[in-house]
Parts: C-alpha cells; structure tokens; sequence
C-alpha cells in the first residue's frame, strides 16, 4: 500500500493532532521521536486500548529493537485495523527520513477512524458489546452509567420482561464503551464531520473513506494479479525443467540399455 503524501495543511493538522495524545515522554524532533515505534504504540493504545499491549514496545535506540517494535506493531496492531505497511515504508520511520512518520501517521488516523466507524455501526446493528472483542472497554464511562441501569432492571424483571433488561443492559454498556473511544476521536478532531460529509480538509470525509478503501482493494487486486502471473511463470519453468530431467533420465537409461552386455546363452543339456 502506497502512503499518502502530506500537504502543508496535513501536516500542521497532524502535528496539532499528535499534540492532543498524551505521550509518555516529551516531543522533540518527531522525525527521531518515533523512530522507535514506542510513540505509535502508544498513540493506538490511547484510542483502542484493547489493540495494543504496551509492555511489548520498549524504548529503542538500536536499529535492529526500532524495526522489531515495527514489526510487532505492523502484524500485531496495524492488521487489526484493515491495513499493513510493507517493511521499506517503517524501515524510513526508523532512519528517520523526512515526512515518512508524517505519511503512516496520516495513514493510522484514516485507518482509526474507519475503524471506529465499523464498531459503531456493528454496535447499533447486533446491540451486543460480547461481539465486539475489539472495541475499547471505556471502563470509566461504563461504571458511571450503570447505576441507572441496574436501578430500571428490577422494575422491568418484575414486568416478566427479563430478556428485554438483558438485551438492553447489553446494547448500553456496547453504547458506553464506544463513546469513551468516540469522545477522545472527537476531541483529537479525528472524526470531525465526517458522518455528515462535511469534514474539514485535514480529514477525509465519509465519501472519500470509501473512496480510498475501494482504491486500497484496487491495489490489492493489482497485486494479487501480479503475484498470481509471477507464480504462473514460476510453475512454467520449473515444469520446464522436469521436461528437460524426463528427457535426460530416459536418454540415461538408453544408454544404459545399448551398453549392457546380452544375457549369457544358456546351454542345451
């Protein structure tokens, strides 16, 4: 997948962005700040805490740790949300070559949201928080709104209603834990205006999220054609090639053949 290039405007966006995460240790020079990987694990984790497990992202100065904790983040972390980084694109994340942590992170905020966007309408669809064993727990927000709960199920149990509080409690604590990623999406300007095609510049719209999505497939399939021809010419040589050994073996054992001796006569008695 081939990252986006960043505008002036992106960019100042993004760094506004970043700036609303709170980061375990300060930001200096972004380029070399997230070399490492650590800052980007983090950045995920304050949104989708349920995505990321911190402790296996350790500072780094090595080059060989930096592309380790890449590595993890892209087949443990980035997978998870519809989208992976082929190993050129991190390897200049962590030579910290310019813009090139500008253009994933542009990247992971479009992939975040959507991602988001996915639970949120998987919630209102099933009402069940059990089938969502991504979204992120939002334990805070949850036990604040549970007390009102609990206090409407007796009062519907009595009415014989109990299958009714159950599926209910269930799509309320699917609501709440939602919100809590959807309030800090808000607050960090990811989600803007996009259900309503307004987003600002810096962030892409609903209609043009789909617009991409249908791009990265296009170029998923363009790929796939690749490597499916390549492979096809892969099975042509090697098929090929045991034409060329068939033929040999039988030729061997021609002459073999022509160069055994005839069986010795066997006398008459």
């Amino acid at each position: 997948m081939a990252l986006p290039e960043c505008t002036e405007q992106e960019l100042t966006a993004i760094y506004e962005w970043v700036d609303t995460v709170p980061l375990s240790r300060p930001k200096k020079s972004i380029a070399r700040d997230f070399a490492d990987g650590v800052l980007m694990a983090e950045i995920v984790h304050y949104f989708f805490p349920r995505l990321v497990e911190l402790h296996n992202y350790s500072p780094a100065h090595s080059s060989v740790q930096k592309m380790y904790n890449w590595t993890t983040l892209n087949q443990r972390v980035f997978k998870r949300l519809g989208f992976s980084l082929a190993r050129e694109q991190y390897e200049a994340v962590v030579n910290a070559e310019a813009h090139a942590v500008e253009r994933v992170l542009k990247l992971v905020r479009t992939k975040m949201a959507r991602f988001q966007l996915e639970l949120t309408e998987r919630a209102a669809r099933q009402g069940d928080s059990w089938s969502q064993p991504d979204s992120p727990a939002g334990f805070g927000a949850a036990r604040q709104g549970a007390a009102g709960h609990h206090a409407a199920a007796p009062a519907a149990e009595a009415a014989g209603d109990g299958n009714g509080v159950v599926r209910s409690m269930a799509g309320s604590i699917a609501a709440l834990r939602l919100g809590d990623v959807s309030s800090k999406l808000a607050a960090s300007g990811m989600l803007g205006r996009a259900c309503d095609g307004t987003a600002p510049a810096s962030f892409p719209s609903l209609d043009q999220a789909v617009a991409a999505s249908i791009e990265d497939r296009e170029q998923q399939l363009d790929e796939l054609r690749e490597t499916n021809e390549i492979l096809e010419n892969k099975i042509s040589k090697l098929e090929q090639l045991l034409r060329l050994k068939d033929a040999k073996i039988q030729a061997l054992l021609a002459r073999l053949a022509a160069d055994e001796p005839p069986p010795p006569a066997v006398a008459a008695s």
